[in-house]
């Protein structure tokens, strides 16, 4: 299953987006790999993309939830740790099973709609929170569009 980015992934937030964006990027080719009979060789370079991606960006979103005061941060830290823990069970399993058909569905299903939701929900809560910071410090108003 494909992963599409539109404007209701967008959180405002430029640096925040291109990360989305690059996360779809690499979500889409285990999806090419899945439909070439390739899975098991990109299930690992997606992994250790994962591992990358879910420090760093994990890292910029808490950072600027904590340093904009944000009031959902321990919440969304949380969301966060989850998806880790996630991460650890697949790498187990990989480990002990290899990549098995399931083992990748499984990990193509999570991917998607972890992320899918999380983004439209929880980071678009922090991305209309930093926009609304935006605005009250520049005095001027910024107005971001409801895509609910």
């Amino acid at each position: 299953m494909r992963i599409q980015w539109t404007i209701d992934f967008s959180v405002y937030d430029e640096e925040i987006d291109s990360q989305h964006r690059d996360l779809f990027i690499i979500i889409n080719k285990l999806d090419v790999a899945m439909r070439q009979g390739k899975a098991g060789q990109e299930i690992l370079r997606v992994m250790d993309f994962l591992d990358q991606y879910a420090a760093g960006h994990f890292r910029v979103e808490e950072q600027q939830m904590a340093e904009h005061a944000f009031p959902g941060l321990e919440s969304h830290r949380e969301r966060h740790a989850w998806f880790r823990r996630q991460l650890s069970e697949i790498r187990k399993k990989l480990q002990s099973d290899g990549p098995t058909p399931d083992l990748i569905i499984l990990a193509d299903h999570l991917l998607i709609t972890w992320f899918s939701n999380h983004i439209r929900t929880f980071d678009r809560m922090l991305g209309n929170f930093l926009s609304e910071r935006r605005q009250a410090a520049s005095g001027r108003e910024v107005t971001v569009p409801d895509i609910g």
